[in-house]
């Protein structure tokens, strides 16, 4: 990936943070990942401080790289409708 797609990354996940970080769908649609290789590679941006990563307030990283965690958690039933 190139910093390009981390930025855009980033933006995704910013715009969708107050809705769990968007659907599967919308992430296969907008990146071609399934969401669990999404939330890796935007844990890893966000872990190494890539591209637009760098400048993130330190609270709202924190925010994203929860919501990265929760997402990467084996699902229930119920979790499934995300």
């Amino acid at each position: 990936m190139n910093e390009t797609n981390f930025n855009y990354m980033i933006t995704f996940a910013k715009k969708w943070r107050h809705r769990g970080g968007g659907s599967g769908e919308d992430i296969l649609v907008e990146f071609g990942l399934s969401q669990a290789e999404y939330f890796r590679q935007l844990q890893m941006i966000l872990d190494e401080r890539a591209g637009a990563a760098s400048d993130l307030p330190p609270d709202l990283r924190h925010e994203l790289r929860s919501i990265c965690r929760s997402r990467l958690l084996p699902q229930t039933p119920q979790q499934h409708s995300r």
